[in-house]
């Protein structure tokens, strides 16, 4: 071997340093920070971004790269860290400094417009900065390059190797199946349960949710869980793995569904070897494997029957006035309640992506040109009247209800769907060689799926690509049928009807 790789381990040491503050710096920003330090934090955040472009685009790591890839004496783990950074290089290489420099300010400041703009119905105050952001986006898709379809530049940052023409296929084939579906389970739902929209105290919710993240084998001497305006998980380094939920006043599996979820992301990051955590190859592979892990939790675990009867209980302890009077089958209901919701977050497992069909819809339509962003709340009430037959009364509950564009994240609501479709797969695949694992859930016990998710999918950290990681576990490229024959036996169980 070379001393190529005795060279380079220091720099990837010192990019992984860097993206530790930068992290550290974001979720203060979403969890601690007060309001007027906006405009300043996106200037911190904007500076280590490019002092972090810099160290990454330095010739000296090319010229490294390139001696490393004809290196046979090099490991397995070694060669993906080569892989994945020569990718990240060849990226990052495309892109001047001045535009890191500016996608990170201008999305800094823009998620401080949108926390304001939201709760206050405010489209417009948000639409300026969507403006600069989505030009500066385009511009990052054409200086990476692409074979005229921009948005295959974006989407590569999120899920790798993948094309715009694969997702149409993806939710032109699941929306198919999901439609007919949605429209039979709608009509025998009913009304939705009275408790479900309930008072319920937004301290005893956090407390709750301490709780149950720890019971789900979430390491709280290795991570935090606190509330944010959007749930979310962030890795600031090996053994700080930072995750969120949020509180409502008038709901409480809202909160107790997000804190699932949210674990679901850290039990990945806490399943990372910490030695490679955040090198290269010790991330996810894509962001839809990432959401495969939350989405397994959120709904294979979570919404279970099993894991729905032993949730009820805690909860009573909790809540005894607001749902002591409540039994197992009605709360096995309220927790798959279908229904033609606004927001995105809070839908059932039916729903979910008619949301996120609308999302990618019109994210790619502005990357073409085809949609302005004054444009968007006209578009956005067509679509959810298509795709949902409701539209929102308020912006706030539309096209401002999500935080990824605020952050210049175009490309990234596609994954949500990819993630749900893997977790249906991969959980069918952990039942098949564990055997049943609804009696471990009904104790609460999620131990034995998370030893073969540590084992299959964690350890792997980026060692495989996502469809190499995918086809490994599952034996076969993925497709839609494992979630739809999921959905499909579980509302029929619950209704009693062919669907």
């Amino acid at each position: 071997m070379s001393d190529a790789w005795e060279r380079l381990f220091p720099r990837l040491e010192e990019l992984r340093d860097l993206a530790s503050v930068g992290s550290l710096l974001s979720w203060d920003q979403a969890v601690m920070m007060p309001p007027r330090g906006g405009p300043a934090r996106a200037k911190v955040i904007s500076t280590i971004d490019a002092l972090t472009h810099s160290r990454l685009v330095d010739p000296e790591i090319g010229a490294l790269l390139e001696e490393l890839r004809g290196d046979d004496s090099l490991d397995e783990l070694k060669r993906a860290h080569v892989r994945v950074l020569a990718k990240s290089y060849e990226r990052a290489t495309k892109i001047p400094e001045g535009l890191v420099r500016a996608l990170s300010e201008e999305s800094g400041l823009a998620y401080n417009a949108w926390v304001e703009a939201r709760p206050a119905n405010d489209f417009a105050a948000f639409a300026p900065h969507l403006e600069k952001l989505l030009a500066l986006k385009k511009e990052e898709a054409d200086a990476v390059g692409h074979d005229g379809e921009r948005y295959d530049a974006l989407l590569d940052e999120y899920e790798p190797d993948m094309k715009t023409t694969q997702v149409e296929d993806m939710f032109t084939d699941l929306v198919g199946g999901l439609r007919p579906l949605v429209e039979g389970v709608l009509e025998v739902a009913g009304d939705k349960p009275a408790f479900l929209s309930a008072a319920y105290e937004e301290n005893r919710q956090e407390q709750f949710s301490q709780t149950l993240v720890r019971r789900l084998g979430f390491e709280m001497d290795a991570g935090r869980l606190d509330l944010s305006p959007h749930p979310f998980t962030q890795t600031i380094s090996a053994g700080d793995v930072r995750q969120t939920t949020r509180t409502e006043p008038n709901t409480v599996l809202n909160c107790v569904y997000s804190a699932i979820h949210e674990t679901g992301h850290a039990l990945y990051e806490q399943g990372i070897p910490e030695e490679v955590l955040g090198l290269p190859a010790g991330n996810a592979p894509s962001l839809g494997i990432h959401e495969s892990q939350s989405r397994m939790w959120e709904n294979q675990v979570g919404r279970s029957r099993a894991f729905t009867d032993f949730l009820l209980p805690q909860l009573k302890d909790v809540f005894p006035q607001e749902l002591g009077r409540i039994d197992p089958d009605e709360f096995y209901r309220g927790a798959n309640f279908p229904a033609r919701t606004l927001i995105r977050v809070n839908a059932d497992e039916l729903t979910y992506n008619l949301h996120l069909a609308l999302r990618f819809e019109l994210e790619v339509a502005m990357v073409r040109d085809e949609l302005e962003v004054a444009e968007l709340p006209d578009a956005w009430r067509e679509g959810m009247q298509r795709n949902l037959g409701v539209v929102p009364e308020t912006d706030a509950d539309g096209v401002l209800q999500d935080v990824h564009w605020s952050l210049g994240a175009i490309g990234y609501f596609p994954t949500y769907t990819l993630g749900t479709m893997y977790a249906a797969a991969f959980y069918r695949k952990a039942e098949e060689e564990l055997g049943d694992l609804a009696p471990d859930l009904r104790r609460g016990d999620g131990s034995r799926l998370l030893g073969w998710l540590r084992a299959n999918i964690h350890r792997h950290g980026y060692i495989y690509s996502a469809g190499e990681l995918g086809e490994r576990v599952l034996g076969a490229p993925l497709t839609a049928a494992p979630l739809l024959d999921y959905l499909k036996v579980k509302y029929e169980e619950i209704y009693g009807t062919a669907l």
